[in-house]
């Protein structure tokens, strides 16, 4: 009994160790830029040794992190069923879904830059991008079952948004293209999905 009290705690503190960490790397990179930023300074800002920063991950794996959380946090969850009340057909939540990520990314744009490239890179340890897509296509998902799709196709639907948006991120990180055409394709990818249903 006491040793599982003393594990819960080491975890706990664990946990928190980590939190700290990446609030002071999400400083950081907002003050001075991702290249600027070194693993020292981070320490530093959170009160840590350089050896408990390394303990959470490397530079771009706090960027992800710090990212990852950022999009967590404006996650709109998805609308109730259509006989409910005012819930908005699946078309204009899916039409929307991405647009705080895209915002987030308009923020700082040097940031958002540094980030698509750490996903480009597929490293091991952006499990944390697996669960957004998780949580994504479930969102998705259960916003077109609730308009009244066919699971299965939702499901497939939800895939092929989310595939989309990492399509149209990786525009936006290469300059190909802008914010706002990259929300104009995918409202068009929303419709083009939700439209699938009677065919």
């Amino acid at each position: 009994m006491f040793g599982e009290h003393v594990h819960s705690t080491r975890a706990e503190q664990k946990r928190r160790t980590a939190a700290r960490v990446v609030r002071a790397a999400a400083h950081l990179f907002q003050e001075q830029g991702f290249q600027s930023t070194t693993v020292r300074q981070i320490a530093g800002r959170a009160g840590v040794s350089v050896g408990a920063v390394m303990a959470v991950g490397d530079k771009e794996s706090l960027l992800s992190l710090v990212y990852d959380q950022a999009i967590a946090d404006r996650v709109p969850p998805p609308p109730g069923p259509a006989g409910a009340g005012a819930a908005p057909p699946a078309v204009e939540y899916l039409a929307h879904y991405f647009d705080p990520f895209l915002a987030l990314f308009a923020e700082n744009d040097d940031l958002a830059r540094a980030y698509f490239r750490t996903l480009a890179r597929g490293r091991p340890e952006n499990a944390a991008l697996g669960a957004l897509r998780a949580l994504s296509e479930d969102n998705l998902t259960a916003a077109m079952v609730n308009d009244g799709m066919d699971e299965a196709r939702a499901r497939l639907a939800a895939q092929v948004m989310f595939a989309g948006y990492l399509g149209e991120l990786m525009l936006l990180a290469a300059g190909t293209t802008e914010p706002r055409q990259t929300a104009t394709r995918l409202r068009t990818i929303a419709a083009f999905v939700t439209a699938q249903e009677g065919n």
